[in-house]
């Protein structure tokens, strides 16, 4: 049998690793010596050497099994859920409008085909996208008019522009 103040001290730890991969990853830093990652809220940087020196990122996946990020485009800041399934970057439209890409009475020029059905969007490029700090230039994107999407998609239009990304448990690795 285990010792009594052991489960307590573990059983917690436990529940740590499960449900806050970032912070565990911190503690452990703290228990082998070494330098606990930078401070973040979900995302956390990569090691160095691990990766060759590239930067990366790791996104952890949330309860529900998705993997959201922070992005920016035009000195302005988005919420993105990322979707390996989605062709190209889908935007809402209060994103397209808040980016500058598309406009009240525009004409939109691309079918695309959703969870939802088909409907028509705007293609765009956006000029410079980041995502938790990865920058790509000149990437395809649709703005979906308003009530036809709600969340922005980060598709393969931008990750196939990275030199790597992985998915493994629970965890989207994105190296550039």
């Amino acid at each position: 049998m285990l010792p009594r103040a052991f489960l307590l001290f573990m059983v917690p730890i436990a529940g740590l690793a499960v449900l806050r991969p970032d912070a565990f990853e911190t503690l452990l830093g703290f228990a082998v010596h070494r330098a606990p990652p930078a401070a973040t809220a979900t995302p956390a940087a990569v090691p160095a050497g691990g990766n060759g020196g590239y930067p990366a990122k790791r996104l952890y996946a949330g309860r529900d099994g998705h993997v959201r990020a922070r992005a920016r485009a035009d000195g302005r800041a988005f919420d993105v859920l990322v979707d390996t399934g989605a062709t190209i970057v889908a935007l809402t439209w209060a994103t397209g409008l808040d980016l500058g890409l598309v406009r009240p009475g525009m004409a939109m020029d691309a079918p695309m085909q959703t969870a939802n059905g088909r409907v028509m969007g705007k293609r765009v490029t956006i000029p410079r996208l980041e995502v938790e700090g990865l920058a790509v230039a000149a990437v395809d994107a649709v703005v979906l008019p308003q009530g036809a999407l709600a969340v922005n998609l980060l598709g393969m239009s931008y990750l196939s522009k990275l030199r790597r990304f992985e998915f493994a448990q629970n965890t989207l690795l994105l190296e550039q």
